[in-house]
């Protein structure tokens, strides 16, 4: 889609713009059909401010509740990413206080995983493609857990809490993969869309006898409109666009604990 492949700043200001000017030619085709002083007009009024008040309650819940939902599932998906890096910072210092050689070669699949995440699972994330559940590094850390023979109570211990943190992180590693196909299910697009137009056309119908006042009341809200579905779509897919979460947390993981640059 478009929208996830250019600048906020170029994105945002077309959506809306295209929201508004559906409003205002709305109004332009309208206004011929709106009753004038004398010609059932205060009938008029009454219906119509019924029709807008009960809409208006109703589009109005339907937004709010898409977008909070939206952002949730946004912020989910962060709190995910960070359980995964964090899991991954649990496994790099358990890898610390195995014995050599295993404690180093655990380490170093454990960043060779982080620069995967970077440079090969979040590029086909943004894409839209999910990445494969399994790894050559998941199969080459579980291969050296399994085999890992422990030679007192102490290591017996520390590897029982490893395999404990490994499984959360292959948890953990899935809900991140999982995310990539999130998005509001198309008949939730159907209503925002085609409420939005009818909200457009029921402030078309409104009497008002100034063409530049009817067509800023529409352009106004037509313009806020556009602002809450261009959030909700910037949020739908949580790896793509610019508002995407991206490799921030594996960056910082890899330069900070894991020190390589």
């Amino acid at each position: 889609m478009w929208l996830y492949e250019v600048p906020v700043a170029v994105a945002l200001p077309l959506f809306v713009a295209l929201f508004v000017g559906i409003s205002l030619l709305i109004v332009l085709v309208l206004r011929r059909w709106i009753p004038r002083d004398g010609d059932g007009g205060p009938e008029w009024d009454r219906v119509l401010g019924y029709a807008m008040a009960s809409y208006g309650v109703l589009y109005g819940v339907t937004l709010a509740l898409i977008a909070a939902a939206s952002y949730e599932d946004y912020r989910g998906v962060e709190e995910i990413v960070l359980q995964e890096t964090s899991a991954i910072s649990v496994l790099y210092r358990d890898a610390s206080g195995f014995p050599e050689p295993i404690g180093s070669e655990l380490q170093s699949v454990l960043i060779e995983y982080t620069d995967d995440v970077i440079n090969v699972d979040w590029v086909r994330q943004a894409g839209g493609v999910i990445p494969s559940h399994t790894s050559p590094q998941l199969t080459e850390i579980e291969q050296l857990l399994f085999d890992f023979q422990p030679a007192n109570e102490s290591e017996s211990n520390l590897h029982a809490a490893t395999i404990s943190a490994f499984n959360q992180f292959l948890a953990d590693r899935g809900a991140r993969i999982g995310a990539t196909a999130q998005e509001i299910p198309p008949i939730l697009w159907v209503v925002l869309y085609v409420g939005a137009f009818i909200n457009a056309v029921l402030i078309g119908l409104v009497e008002v006898r100034r063409l530049r006042s009817h067509l800023l009341m529409a352009g106004l809200v037509a313009a806020f409109v556009g602002l809450v579905i261009f959030a909700i779509a910037s949020f739908d897919h949580v790896y793509a666009g610019e508002v995407a979460i991206d490799t921030t947390l594996f960056e910082e993981l890899k330069n900070s604990l894991l020190g390589t640059p």
